[in-house]
């Protein structure tokens, strides 16, 4: 029979303990993020501007042009960064007004795609052009674009409306936490009334998806589109706008990203706008939730099997080594 000694065996553990720790500490896998959710509802006169784009480009600065209506009463501000790592830094300037640089995002997931958002609502925007743009350091990675969100009042206008999601939630084939990640959604929750809806518009952005491997996007029950996430906008980027007037529900509009053949999808935003018809009034109503962080997970069943194959072959090569010296 053969003996092993103490001594290689606990060089070996120390072995397994430091490869497996260092791995589950490099940053690099991020775990499924945050799922989306509602950081602000309301209801006034008035409307919800979305805008923003343009994809990945490693521009720096990344320069964005917003066109932008008077007596806005809450805005929100989203940088999506590829490939944060500690360390890193993004600085926003909004009309030449710099903000405050930044250390940490609000959201990461996965392998370091990440998002800062910004509560703007007090900085001096300007009725018409205004100008964003970001500078950061970040080894390899840059943004992925700027959107921003804005609502306004405007007593002549219709009664409406809006929910504002926000999250990054990692739909991924690669299995963590026990299964692959297949959908996330966004809820809108409260009560409309869908027999004086005029109209209403979904928006929502998503990175990093692929053309050809078919996700789908689903509101309520109805199917919005199949391969939506294929970076139509711009690299690694889709922002896109949907009429959902014939979709709504009286209670609970839901917004529902499926994976489908995606390897990785990152639903980030969306933004549900509803303008309800002419002589209906309303209340102003504005209320901002706790913001939520992201959710950490152990690091991909792929990985730690990577890992696993690696320390046994180790060990295997030290029996065998063991056992022809006798």
């Amino acid at each position: 029979m053969t003996r092993i000694r103490k001594g290689p065996v606990l060089l070996l553990s120390i072995f397994i303990i430091v490869v497996i720790s260092q791995a589950a500490m490099a940053g690099e896998w991020r775990g499924s993020g945050t799922p989306l959710y509602t950081i602000a509802s309301g209801s006034m006169h008035g409307g919800v501007h979305v805008d923003g784009g343009h994809g990945l480009t490693y521009a720096d600065p990344y320069t964005e042009y917003f066109d932008l209506p008077d007596n806005i009463i809450y805005a929100r501000l989203y940088v999506p960064m590829w490939n944060y790592n500690k360390g890193d830094t993004l600085t926003v300037s909004i009309n030449d007004n710099e903000l405050k640089t930044r250390e940490e995002p609000d959201y990461i997931a996965a392998w370091g795609v990440c998002c800062y958002a910004y509560d703007v609502t007090e900085v001096p925007f300007k009725e018409g052009l205004n100008v964003i743009s970001a500078t950061y350091e970040n080894n390899n990675g840059a943004p992925y674009g700027i959107f921003l969100v804005t609502v306004y009042e405007n007593e002549s206008m219709p009664y409406t409306q809006f929910w504002i999601d926000e999250g990054n939630y990692a739909l991924s084939k690669a299995v963590a936490d026990g299964g692959a990640k297949e959908q996330g959604e966004a809820l809108f929750p409260g009560d409309v009334k869908t027999e004086t809806v005029e109209k209403a518009d979904l928006w929502t952005v998503m990175i990093a998806g692929t053309g050809g491997e078919i996700d789908e996007l689903w509101f309520n029950s109805k199917l919005l589109g199949k391969d939506v996430g294929r970076a139509k906008t711009g690299s690694y980027l889709d922002f896109d706008h949907f009429n959902v007037t014939d979709d709504l529900v009286g209670n609970n509009n839901t917004a529902l990203f499926k994976r489908g053949g995606e390897q990785y999808l990152h639903p980030f935003n969306a933004v549900l706008v509803i303008e309800h018809k002419s002589g209906v009034e309303g209340d102003k109503e504005l209320t901002v939730y706790e913001a939520q962080s992201s959710l950490m997970s152990v690091i991909p069943i792929p990985v730690v099997a990577v890992l696993a194959i690696a320390i046994i072959g180790f060990f295997l090569i030290y029996l065998k080594k063991k056992q022809e010296r006798g």
